[in-house]
């Protein structure tokens, strides 16, 4: 998958999930927080803690039958920023950029942003 150039990826439609899915650390096998936004390059968190910024993290997310014929997708991705949520103070929404994933789950990534998101520009990566 090639990577958007910089104005690319601000012209990138950004989505927001109707359906909130776990990304999981899959070194750790922690639950990292709840997928809330998402876009063919980047998504966004709603954490518990505070993330690291400009980190890299090897993430896991576990699908439904609905959206994919295998249980899970990992892809890598790095921590763009993190801020205190504007509504529950006691979260945090964290940026990510995905930097590597394969072309089949890149295409995972994109149906699961057709099928449950809702076009929302108010963030960026």
């Amino acid at each position: 998958m090639a990577k958007p150039t910089p104005q690319e990826r601000r012209r990138l439609k950004r989505r927001n999930l109707s359906y909130y899915l776990p990304i999981i650390d899959n070194e750790t096998q922690q639950v990292m927080g709840h997928l809330v936004d998402i876009t063919p390059s980047g998504l966004m968190l709603d954490c518990k803690e505070p993330i690291a910024v400009n980190q890299n993290f090897n993430f896991r997310l576990d699908l439904m039958e609905e959206l994919a014929t295998k249980a899970f997708i990992v892809f890598d991705a790095r921590s763009k920023w993190c801020r205190p949520d504007a509504i529950q103070p006691y979260l945090f929404n964290a940026g990510f950029q995905i930097i590597n994933i394969t072309p089949e789950d890149a295409e995972i990534v994109k149906h699961i942003a057709e099928k449950y998101g809702t076009l929302d520009n108010s963030f960026s990566f």
